[in-house]
């Protein structure tokens, strides 16, 4: 039911209150728009206002007496339509379970408020769309014309004052009036955005596919697009499960540690079910209200759009080769799956059946723990099969290939063992220092993987406009780009756009830069991506960077899966773990930062001169070997220590003859070489130097070929 709007001001709040003896809900004028001080008080008229049976309009006097009359076609807009249009998505919210206006609530006495923003001239209030409640009685948001145009934005913000519903009228006691750690509450966010792909399942993107760290605790990188595991809980237990979240949510837990209370799994069973949400990524296997082909349609358009390119350094992950182990990988340290987070590595085949050897860094915290598996995509983008699900932390397998694998994926998930451990110290707002990670190494015969297959086949979709391989390294430059005989551009690296690269810059590994100035002794290396800006000097951009738009240069070193952007970055100042850097006026010169930055609030680093022994940058993890395990032949050898001084020495014997036998610590630090004959296949270390720990005997024979052997060391 449409309401017009009143006629005199002096008949408004009684025209109001009246509403309620028809059995209506009334409407309810927030207090800042009673207060004649403040902008909107001043203009509020009734005839600026409009109703609806669960909806009250309020806007300015800046639009026309009749707004579908304005001038300005971006402040336009008809109220009927507006309140037609969230009419229906109260009755498929109502229907949904997700509104709660039971006699007696507040919901059932009051309309839900709607301020058009933009409505009230210079000094009234100005944006695009948010929403909450009103003076803690009734659910309400505040929304610019052009965002009306369908019910996509409306339906989000419409599930913001639902969620302030549950507090409101004291739905989930357990809640408060607020989140409990800072970055929690963004998982409004995520469920706002989700309610609004239910509704209008043509809204979902696909276009933010980070998903080593843990999206489902999400932070304000990614908190808007982490929604895809609640498709996951919507696709195998059900919608009222994701409502559950929130009305079962209790003090000190995050959305899963609810999901696994209230559905009573062991740990080991609901890792399994988080790994079925991580293999379901990588091909979008949700037929659920058809999400699956949108979100297939919407990666496409993504990686095929200028605009979107850059988002492939996301969608799959780049493992490392492991020095002198040519079928050998490691996970990049930046990337390594934290608990839940995931890694999608694209195999490419050398032959029909491909053999894995899979092996984690067991002794990098006390809670490791991994799923993986192989997924395969057909030819158009659907899912095609699904390989058993792998649980021990060293295992072999195989995958034989069918006609039907036009791609395949090897998926691996960190698994904690005993629980999540997101809470005031361990959450994604405390840096990825704080962060448990779940490294591991791969063998591979049989295939490689994705960086590792021909040049002309890695990322294509980055070399659409017309270019050639440079003259030093081989590496793609387009021809739109000036990159001097001097630089060096490795075969899967590319310089792309309006690039300008001089003097004795390095651009290695799988590097991609585009529309940016680098000269000097710059390196960028790794996975790293690089758009925009000026970088000079001896600066460093590596590992998993995603730096846009910075003024870089001295020594400043930028690392990691940071996100740097709009900043000036000099000096020895540097930058690692998952930090999000963002200010377009401040800049730094020293120190080592890994924590969130509130960048939404365009804050600043510290800039306190802070190193790796800062309180905020020890990790929880212990170091790992990184490139030196290999999971050749990885059968642990235990040797216990004791008196008895035969007991004091361990024997390794092999098919073929040693050039070395090298002994390295869980750092990666050469520790010893074993002492062994010449031509004879059998080698002794001697273990009463060593401390208690976990070590690595690396083999190479007079071939090249490695083996390897881990040694623990116990007392």
């Amino acid at each position: 039911m449409y309401l017009r709007p009143a006629l005199m001001f002096a008949c408004c709040l009684a025209i109001f209150a009246s509403s309620k003896a028809f059995g209506q809900k009334r409407a309810y004028i927030p207090a800042y728009i009673r207060d004649s001080a403040t902008v909107e008080g001043r203009q509020f008229r009734p005839e600026r206002t409009a109703q609806s049976d669960n909806f009250f309009l309020i806007w300015g006097a800046a639009v026309a007496n009749d707004p579908r009359e304005t001038a300005e076609e971006d402040l336009r807009f008809d109220p009927r339509q507006i309140l037609d249009t969230l009419e229906a998505i109260y009755r498929r919210c109502k229907d949904l379970g997700l509104v709660n206006d039971a006699p007696g609530t507040k919901a059932a006495t009051y309309k839900f408020v709607v301020v058009l923003y933009n409505t009230y001239g210079p000094g009234g209030p100005e944006g695009w769309a948010n929403g909450w409640a009103v003076d803690d009685t009734i659910g309400a948001f505040w929304v610019h014309p052009l965002a009306t145009r369908t019910g996509i934005v409306t339906a989000h913000e419409f599930t913001h004052s639902l969620q302030a519903q549950l507090h409101i009228d004291n739905i989930n006691p357990y809640r408060g009036t607020k989140a409990i750690f800072d970055n929690i509450g963004l998982f409004y966010e995520t469920h706002a955005n989700y309610v609004r792909n239910v509704l209008y399942p043509e809204a979902v993107t696909s276009d933010i596919d980070a998903h080593h760290y843990l999206m489902l605790e999400p932070d304000w990188k990614f908190n808007y697009e982490g929604y895809h595991f609640l498709f996951h809980i919507h696709h195998e237990l059900g919608m009222d499960w994701v409502s559950r979240l929130w009305s079962e949510w209790r003090p000190n837990e995050v959305p899963l540690q609810t999901l696994r209370r209230i559905t009573s799994m062991s740990q080991a069973d609901f890792n399994t079910f988080m790994f079925r949400y991580a293999r379901r990524a990588v091909c979008w296997d949700y037929d659920t209200l058809q999400w699956g082909t949108y979100l297939r349609r919407s990666r496409a358009e993504r990686l095929n759009a200028p605009w979107g390119r850059q988002f492939s350094q996301r969608t799959y992950d780049i493992l490392q080769n492991v020095d002198g182990l040519e079928d050998v990988w490691t996970c990049s340290p930046s990337t390594a799956p934290q608990d839940y987070g995931y890694n999608v590595v694209r195999l490419y085949p050398t032959s029909d059946t491909i053999s894995l050897t899979f092996a984690g860094h067991r002794n990098v915290n006390d809670h490791a723990g991994w799923r993986y598996g192989i997924v395969t995509e057909r030819s158009d983008g659907r899912p095609g099969r699904y390989g058993e699900i792998h649980t021990a932390p060293t295992s072999t397998f195989q995958w034989v290939r069918s006609a039907d694998d036009a791609a395949i994926y090897l998926v691996v998930m960190g698994a904690p063992q005993d629980s999540m451990h997101a809470n005031s110290i361990h959450t994604t707002w405390n840096g990825n220092p704080k962060r448990f990670h779940y490294p591991y190494d791969v063998r591979l015969n049989g295939a490689v993987p994705d960086g590792y297959q021909p040049s002309e086949d890695f990322r294509p979709w980055l070399r659409t406009d017309p270019g050639a391989r440079h003259v030093n390294g081989g590496g793609w430059v387009a021809s739109s780009a000036r990159v001097d005989a001097s630089v060096f551009v490795a075969p899967y690296a590319m310089v792309v756009g309006s690039s300008v690269i001089t003097d004795s810059v390095r651009i290695l590994d799988h590097a991609y830069v585009a529309n940016a100035r680098c000269s000097g002794k710059v390196t960028i290396s790794g996975n790293a991506f690089v758009l925009d800006g000026t970088y000079m000097d001896s600066a460093v951009v590596t590992d998993h960077c995603f730096a846009m738009n910075n003024t870089v240069g001295g020594r400043a070193y930028l690392a990691g899966a940071s996100m740097v952007s709009n900043y000036d970055l000099h000096g020895t100042v540097k930058i690692f773990g998952d930090l999000v850097v963002y200010n377009d006026t401040a800049s730094c010169d020293n120190g080592e930062y890994h924590v969130l930055t509130q960048y939404y609030r365009n804050e600043p680093l510290p800039c306190d001169g802070r190193d790796s022994n800062h309180p905020e940058n020890v990790s929880v993890n212990r170091r790992t070997t990184g490139g030196v395990v290999s999971v050749a032949e990885r059968e642990a050898i235990i040797a216990q220590l004791e008196p008895n001084p035969a007991r004091q020495t361990v024997a390794i014997s092999s098919e073929t003859s040693f050039l070395s036998v090298v002994l390295y610590s869980v750092d990666g630090q050469r520790v010893l070489d074993a002492t062994y004959v010449p031509g004879v296949m059998e080698a002794n270390i001697d273990l009463r130097t060593l401390q208690a720990g976990i070590y690595t005997v690396v083999l190479t024979d007079a071939h090249g070929r490695n083996g390897s052997r881990m040694l623990v060391v116990m007392r």
